[in-house]
This record gives C-alpha cells, structure tokens and sequence, in this order.
C-alpha cells in the first residue's frame, strides 16, 4: 500500500478540548507548532504538512473504522498523545494495536508524547523513547506545558518539540530513501503453507526479517553556567546543534529572566536535569557560586535519575588551569581547559566521549 501519511497522530479528544481563551485545543497546537519544526529539520514543508489528525472524529462508537484503518495502514509512522485520556480511550488503544500490527511490537516507527505521566503505560510502549510534556509544580503536582493556554516564556516546549521533530525526521528520511521496505513484515509460516498435491503438504519457510536498523542517537545534552558567560553558553549550544545532538539551556542562562522568580529558575534546572543524558558546564568568568551550585544541582539530578535511568554525565569546560576551580570535583566529572573565546575546542573535547 502507497503512504500517503507521514505521521498519524493518536490521541484522546478529551486532550483537544478548546477551553475558554484559547483559540485550539492542547494537540491541534502541537501539532501546528510540530509541522514548523519537522519542515525546518527535513527541510521541505511539502512532507512536513503530511501529518494526519482526526479533526472531523471519524471513529466508529466501538471500533476503529475501515477509514482509520485504511490510514494507519497508509502511514509511516505512529505518534502517540499519552495522557490519562489516551489510556481511557478505547479507540486509542485499537489505534496503537492495529499500527503495531503492521510494524511489530517495540518499532522505533511510533513516537510517545508524554502530555501528562500515567500510572502504568500500556506494555506495548514501555521501552520506547518518550517525549515528556508535563513538568512538577511548587507543590509537586504535575502540569502540562502550555495547557490550557500557549506559554511563550516556557520554552522548554519548544525544546522538547525539536528533540521530537529532528527523530522524527532522521526516521522519515530513513523511510523514505529505502522506499518503506521495512515496513512490509514476513508472514507467518502457518499463511505461507501451500498444498502442491492432495497426498503432500509443503511448508515454504518465510524469509528472515531484516536485520533491525541501528537506532539513531537521542542524546540530550543540558549546558549551562553563569550569568557572565551567556554568550559562551548559547555558542557551545549551538555547535552542539551543529552535531547533531539535542540541547536544553536553562532559563537561569537565558538574558530575559526579571520575571522569573528564582524559586521557578530552580526548578526549571531541576526538570531539565532529569530529561538530560549528559552535562556540559562552561565557566569562563562564572560567577563562581552560580557554576559551583549549577554542579550541585547536577549532581542531586543524579542520585534522584529514575529507574533504568542513568544519571547524567558531567563535564566541565574552564578557562583556569587549577582543576579545583571551583572547589568540587567529583568522581567520573571530566575537566576540559579550554581558552577563553573558544566553544569549539569545549565541544569537541566533550564529543570525544
């Protein structure tokens, strides 16, 4: 069957309510705000725009329709709006069970958005990459971003978004330049059975599958430091982009932070913290109680990682030669010295790893 979709997006309709004030609900604008970057990583916005969304909720009272059916069947890939919603939502479930149907169990074809945490994800995706959308409040309690109402001073949204969008994309062009081969799985041997006389029964063997693709690299990577070495900061962030990796900065790094209180800068590090596989610390001019409490916080991150969860690793990029500069260095902690304007010789001494 022709693709014709390159994303089929799953979710609840109670996840797409319009509340008061708001001009769409919470997926129609992730999913407006997705197409955007998805065109910018694959670089044509005629394959971005080839997502498909059930706006006109053409699902049947008890079952997917030959409709829904016949799209996931057209579709590259599957993603996924997790929510307390989702799980309640028969039709998401016969939705995620008819595309894995098609690709196999545990296929890096379907992508989980994690807009609020549930209690027990569905087995089927527990061991896929998420993509987390919800963050903790003072109180502990978790809040979706940008709900009900688009928050243009969270820009961890957008952060996460291009993380989403930029796998997406490396698997879109994956499929796309092997023409969805991978896509046609082997039947079983009980449908490859043919009688060749009334007296003998031959069984045809299926083929071995392919061997499985090798995963693309998702790692994410949280730089920061203090207020003096911003710009030091924002060129390691984007070499960083340069090769290929996600990036998170703080909002404590960022310049516009008046009305921020600082117990939200807190906790802004912390939820980057525990979404980040690595750590890259500059520290040029500091000042020094700012960098040496940003590596105390890195390091709670990682006695609190979740389960099956590494800690992030650390390192550090300093101008001074003392390796004690800032009065802490702790096991497994590599110390780059750098010179005073390069970001290039941070990252690439912290790619060596």
């Amino acid at each position: 069957m022709p693709m014709e979709h390159n994303i089929f997006i799953s979710y609840a309709w109670v996840d797409n309510e319009v509340y008061p004030g708001a001009e769409k609900g919470w997926v129609s604008t992730f999913v407006d705000c997705l197409r955007k970057h998805l065109a910018h990583e694959l670089g044509r916005r005629d394959e971005a725009e080839r997502i498909w969304l059930d706006y006109e909720q053409m699902r049947g009272n008890d079952s997917v329709t030959p409709t829904i059916q016949a799209t996931l069947q057209s579709s590259r890939t599957l993603l996924l709006i997790l929510s307390t919603g989702y799980l309640a939502s028969e039709w998401c479930q016969q939705e995620l069970a008819a595309f894995l149907e098609k690709v196999g169990k545990g296929s890096d074809r379907v992508f989980v958005v994690q807009m609020s945490p549930v209690e027990q994800e569905p087995e089927a995706i527990s061991d896929l990459v998420k993509y987390r959308f919800w963050y903790l409040d003072d109180k502990h309690r978790p809040s979706t971003r940008w709900f009900p109402h688009i928050d243009p001073t969270d820009r961890e949204y957008s952060f996460e978004q291009q993380r989403l969008a930029r796998d997406l994309a490396d698997k879109l062009r994956e499929l796309l330049a092997t023409g969805d081969r991978e896509a046609a799985r082997p039947p079983p041997a009980a449908l490859t059975r043919a009688a060749v006389a009334p007296e003998e029964t031959r069984v045809v063997v299926a083929p071995p599958p392919p061997p499985a693709p090798v995963p693309v690299s998702n790692h994410f990577v949280l730089v920061s430091g203090g207020d003096n070495d911003r710009d030091l900061i924002y060129q390691t962030a984007r070499r960083l982009e340069e090769n290929e990796l996600g990036v998170a900065i703080p909002l404590s790094a960022m310049t516009d932070q008046s009305a921020i209180k600082s117990s939200a800068l807190t906790r802004d590090l912390r939820t980057k913290l525990s979404l980040c596989d690595s750590v890259l610390i500059v520290y040029r001019s500091g000042p020094l109680d700012q960098v040496s409490q940003c590596l105390i916080e890195c390091l709670k991150a990682g006695t609190k990682a979740r389960k099956g969860h590494p800690a992030p690793s650390i390192d550090l990029c300093q101008t001074q030669e003392d390796r004690l500069a800032l009065g802490l260095h702790p096991l497994g902690m590599r110390i780059h010295v750098v010179g005073k304007t390069s970001a290039d010789d941070c990252v690439r001494q912290f790619l060596v790893r």
